[in-house]
């Protein structure tokens, strides 16, 4: 009578002693053959990990367990992005501090993590709301303000009402980018408009005001950032997100005379329709935070001089006009823009007909009225909050000396634990209502000064936790975020895995960052992730997962009664990786009568047959599979799969040559019952995940790229 295939224990054993050998634990400092994995880590919210989390990083332990197959020293680390709004707004609701909520919510993930099989070096996570780990992030901040890249300036920001911070200009959105039906101040949900810009994570509509703020100068790095997406192999949706984003517009600015005096500058990308001009738009911020989403607009009493014709212009305050663009003013040319006719039709303004004339290029830098120039869409990095939840902004505020840094020796700079840690929404942080925390000497002259009360972005913690990694151990505590011999052997990452959603985000900023770094000689690359694969957003029964459709799937479910490799190689087969695979319950039984009868295939009674048939199938299964892994096709490599075991099955023949192979091939998919074949059937020694790679023809013969 054939053992019964019992999920729970096999997974337990294996994961057990996985663990107690230290498997999956990197050799950092004698390692050769290198390759750095990594998938986004997570923020742990108190719902835990859901199926697209165990989707996406499913598909990325896939590769690393190819990689390592194929005799690669893999490193693949897993940490927590545990500072933000996510969990300190959960805190509230509960009524807990956050670093309770953090210390409970990452173990849950850490358990789910665990429980799905994956090859995670457990030494050497990080946690950023950890003080050992944001001690880093505050040194950061001070080399990007002794590098002349952090200033603070008075500036009309995004403000979100409902989460009672400033939001950066990547974190405001269109209703459907944010996935949200839109809603007011109040809360109450508005007429849907893609027009209206949203905040990403509430879909609230953002306000606008004017505060004091932190920034990091990303605008100096436009064309590097820019530059860099040529040489780089990522998604092309991302890369065109990037490009997007960064927006480089050539054109000139042409300085239009006021017919009270003054210029008023006006950057275009058509000065070949400057014959076509008949009135001058400029931004008002008033008008945009009132959220309208037709265009509006009304004179401002002034004039401004065509330089063509001499002819005045009148200058209209629109809503439609972004203050960050340009100079915050354009040509008002309704013969050849779309909004500007909208606009001009709606209240009465000329509209003249006239072709665009290339030579006024030329004419207008001739006649002095104007000079090229080169504008892009990305706006300096917002990095300031005015919540709790975040690393203390490493920075002094003294009468006499100006703004100066903590000292490194004095870092980290604590988050104190308060209890009235709710955000006010009055533009000041929680911290500003603790004199304990703000008073303090400046450390230039002793004087009396003042701490900053803000914390900062949780993108900031973000941008730099792949250099980490590596070094968690590495003795650097006291000197620097990450070792130079070690940074220099494992970085930069090898392949990134992680969402789309992220292009002009987080990516966006880890790409900076790292730039400055490398400006700084702090480490050798400029590109953090030269290879980065974008998953596909996972769906459930035909729709988006959502509470409110009480359609989230949770993998703890399925891995309790199913086992976590068939929940593995169900997520794997659902489709390509880069696509949207909608998760069914049907497909989680097919997965699991798949593993069933390759487990009862195993178990059948040994012979020696070697059938040429067989044979031919089996190597032409290996290259299609490691074909497909390489090509993220998980997809055909599990149907490849099924084809060998029927025929296996059909022919009968349970040859130790045939068993192996399958156990091998199964490995990246259904770590647990492959390690279960080849050990306790096969008799073959601990561990398959160890470097097993066949000889030519064999198992794995094409290298991730």
């Amino acid at each position: 009578m054939q053992k019964k295939y019992d999920h729970a224990a096999i997974e337990k054993k294996w994961q057990e002693k996985w663990d107690r050998t230290g498997l999956y634990v990197a050799d950092i400092e004698n390692g050769k053959n290198h390759f750095y994995n990594l998938w986004m880590f997570p923020y742990p919210s108190a719902e835990g990990l859901h199926a697209g989390h165990a989707f996406a990083s499913t598909g990325s332990d896939i590769v690393g367990r190819f990689m390592r197959m194929n005799g690669k020293d893999v490193f693949q680390p897993i940490g927590y992005d545990s500072f933000g709004i996510h969990s300190e707004n959960y805190a509230i609701k509960i009524n807990e501090n956050p670093q309770d909520v953090v210390k409970r919510t990452t173990k849950h993930y850490e358990n789910q993590l665990r429980c799905l099989g994956h090859g995670y070096d457990w030494t050497r996570t990080v946690t950023t709301s950890d003080p050992d780990y944001y001690r880093w992030t505050q040194w950061l901040f001070i080399k990007m303000f002794e590098a002349g890249l952090a200033y603070k300036k008075k500036a009309t920001v995004n403000f979100c009402p409902s989460c009672k911070t400033v939001l950066a200009d990547e974190q405001v959105v269109s209703p459907k980018t944010a996935g949200k039906d839109p809603k007011n101040a109040e809360g109450e949900t508005v007429s849907y408009s893609e027009e209206l810009k949203v905040c990403e994570r509430c879909g609230t509509i953002v306000e606008k005001k004017d505060l004091d703020q932190w920034f990091f100068k990303i605008t100096d790095y436009a064309d590097r950032l820019l530059g860099g997406l040529n040489k780089i192999d990522w998604s092309r949706r991302v890369v065109s997100a990037q490009k997007n984003w960064i927006g480089k517009s050539e054109g000139m600015i042409i300085n239009f005379k006021k017919e009270n005096g003054g210029n008023l500058p006006v950057f275009t990308t058509r000065p070949d329709t400057l014959n076509a001009v008949t009135f001058i738009a400029v931004a008002d911020e008033k008008m945009y935070n009132e959220g309208n989403t037709e265009k509006i607009g009304e004179p401002n009493g002034e004039c401004a001089i065509d330089p063509l014709t001499g002819k005045k212009l009148p200058i209209w305050k629109t809503n439609y006009i972004a203050a960050g663009y340009g100079t915050g003013s354009v040509m008002g040319v309704p013969a050849h823009d779309e909004r500007d006719m909208e606009f001009a039709k709606k209240y009465h303004l000329d509209i003249v007909e006239k072709d665009p004339d290339d030579s006024l290029w030329e004419r207008i830098e001739k006649e002095g009225w104007g000079k090229k120039h080169i504008n892009y869409h990305l706006r300096d990095w917002l990095v300031s909050r005015q919540r709790y939840w975040g690393a203390p902004i490493p920075m002094i505020d003294c009468p006499k000396c100006g703004w100066v840094t903590v000292p490194e020796e004095d870092l980290p700079l604590l988050l104190p634990p308060i209890s009235d840690y709710k955000p006010e929404g009055s533009g000041r942080g929680p911290l500003a209502n603790h004199k304990e925390f703000y008073q303090v000497a400046c450390p230039s002259c002793g004087g009396q000064a003042k701490r900053e009360t803000d914390v900062m972005d949780t993108f900031v913690d973000s941008s730099w936790y792949f250099l980490r990694y590596p070094s968690v151990k590495a003795g650097t505590s006291s000197k620097l975020p990450f070792d130079p011999v070690i940074s220099k052997k494992w970085l930069p990452v090898d392949l990134y895995f992680g969402g789309a959603e992220h292009s002009v985000l987080h990516l966006m900023y880890s790409r900076f960052v790292t730039m400055v770094l490398n400006d700084l000689k702090h480490i050798d690359f400029d590109e953090p992730f030269p290879k980065f694969f974008a998953h596909g957003l996972m769906i459930k029964d035909g729709s988006k997962m959502s509470k409110s459709r009480g359609n989230v799937v949770n993998p703890d479910d399925y891995i309790d009664k199913f086992g976590a490799d068939t929940l593995r190689l169900y997520l794997a087969f659902m489709g390509p990786m880069d696509a949207s695979p909608d998760f069914r319950d049907s497909g989680m039984e097919g997965a699991n009568r798949f593993i069933k009868r390759v487990w009862k295939l195993f178990n059948e009674k040994p012979n020696e047959k070697v059938i040429p048939e067989v044979t031919s199938k089996l190597h032409q299964t290996i290259k299609k599979v490691g074909s497909d892994i390489g090509e993220y096709k998980y997809n055909t490599a599990i149907s490849s799969l099924m084809e060998l075991v029927n025929m296996i099955n059909e022919y009968k023949t349970y040859s130790t040559e045939y068993l192996e192979a399958l156990a091998l091939l199964l490995a990246p998919f259904a770590p647990h019952l492959s390690e279960e074949a080849w050990v306790e059937i096969l008799g073959k020694p601990f561990s398959i995940h160890k470097g097993k790679r066949h000889q030519e023809g064999s198992v794995c013969p094409r290298q991730v790229s």
